[in-house]
């Protein structure tokens, strides 16, 4: 790799005041807006400030920090790295505070992407392994449990939404919202799942809501709306239960990974596919279109019931989790939930996680993929969802980058109008996949 840190002088002489912080005085920038460079092409990093400003430049690849280096930026525009890779890689710039690295701007760039593959292996049994899972679930009867709720407002006379319970072995039941249009004709409808991201139930993003199955149930020309619930907790209750769950469920993902059937994830993922049986055998679906989508632990969710199930034919996700769980077997910060970092690569979850991670599940996966990566994502990072990305053999597949993009919905571009711009913009390639797809 060569490479030129531009500017660099001794930080401890300059004494002038700053500002608010490097998040909202310092833009951040590259030369290529995507992020995306070929092996041996030139990376140039611009920061822009309106005063004379005292920084630490730090540089990671892959996930680690490698190098930093003292800087003063001049006011204005001025050039802080350029340089080239020869190799596949993901690349962090950040920009610090010397007297509190905390306060800091970042964004990514990643050289030929095409070129990472997983850290974990395809297990010779793998698919024998879930056919049993799937076996022994179905053999347990199904009891459907529905329940009318109320759609507010002027939705409510267009759309019908209920509460459903679906048994599922000893693990908690299906619960969500189902909502689809009124008086659907037989064989009409689409199928669209929303999978939600980690947290267990005191956020309000962890909780199904009739209103994004409502919201489903509107995409494209109307559909089967199924907004699921990750662990399978009942829906509308008071904080009270709510707060118990979480209790219960604390760091359910940094629980220790002992064995296959065991395993936190495994309960979840099969009540997808449970939740599939019952969708695909209401009179409404057309037979053919099953779309999955989520963010995060959603987007681990979706490779799982893609992988497992042949009926799901589209699959859209936001800076995916679990994909890559073995990114550090590759010298590479791994994705959420970071098994082998906690436990080792010797431990009992080296054996287990590679039947669970995304990049095995979408080896089998067939149908349309369209993926948001953030170029500065550490739980979720770049290298990971592109090893995943990169053996999916998808019929169609489009991969979105955004070199601001952190997880959870961070940027890290000055004004808060600049991150809500950024943020409908990486939201809007999810928004037209699914509404195309569902048309």
């Amino acid at each position: 790799m060569k490479r030129i840190l531009c500017a660099v002088v001794s930080v401890l002489a300059f004494t002038a005041a700053w500002g608010q912080s490097f998040l909202e005085d310092v833009y951040l920038s590259l030369d290529k807006g995507d992020g995306i460079y070929a092996k041996g092409e030139t990376i140039r990093v611009f920061a822009e400030v309106d005063k004379e400003t005292p920084a630490l430049v730090k540089i990671y690849q892959n996930g680690k920090f490698k190098e930093v280096s003292e800087t003063v930026l001049p006011k204005g525009k001025s050039e802080v790295f350029n340089g080239t890779y020869d190799e596949t890689v993901a690349l962090m710039f950040r920009l610090a505070n010397p007297k509190d690295q905390k306060d800091s701007t970042t964004v990514g760039a990643v050289v030929a992407p095409e070129g990472f593959r997983p850290g974990f292996e395809l297990p010779g049994d793998f698919r024998s392994f879930w056919k049993k899972q799937l076996k022994d679930m179905r053999r347990e009867k199904m009891q459907v449990k529905l329940t009318p709720v109320p759609v507010p407002g002027e939705d409510g006379e267009k759309y019908e939404c209920y509460d459903l319970e679906i048994n599922c072995l000893s693990f908690r039941p299906v619960r969500g919202y189902l909502a689809l249009p009124r008086d659907a004709k037989p064989r009409s409808l689409p199928i669209a799942i929303f999978a939600h991201s980690a947290g267990v139930m005191t956020g309000a993003w962890t909780k199904a809501t009739v209103q994004k199955a409502v919201g489903l149930a509107k995409s494209g020309s109307g559909a089967i709306g199924l907004d699921i619930n990750a662990h399978g907790v009942l829906n509308g209750q008071d904080e009270s239960y709510y707060e118990a769950m979480e209790k219960e469920l604390h760091n359910y993902s940094s629980w220790p990974v002992t064995d296959h059937e065991s395993f936190y994830f495994r309960g979840m993922f099969l009540r997808l596919v449970r939740a599939l049986d019952y969708l695909c055998s209401r009179r409404e679906w057309d037979g053919k279109r099953v779309l999955v989508t989520g963010g995060s632990q959603g987007g681990a969710q979706s490779a799982a019931l893609a992988g497992l199930d042949r009926r799901v034919k589209m699959v859209v996700v936001d800076v995916p989790a679990m994909w890559d769980m073995g990114g550090i077997l590759k010298g590479r910060t791994s994705s959420w939930i970071k098994p082998l970092e906690r436990e080792g690569a010797d431990s009992p979850a080296a054996k287990v996680v590679p039947y669970y991670d995304a990049s095995n599940f979408m080896r089998y996966y067939k149908g349309g993929l369209v993926v948001n990566v953030g170029l500065i994502d550490l739980t979720c990072p770049p290298a990971s969802v592109w090893s995943v990305y990169n053996v999916c053999p998808a019929s169609s597949k489009t991969i979105h980058p955004c070199a601001w993009k952190g997880h959870s919905g961070k940027y890290s571009v000055p004004t808060a109008e600049g991150r809500s711009a950024l943020a409908a913009g990486m939201g809007k390639y999810l928004d037209e996949a699914i509404n195309t797809y569902l048309k």
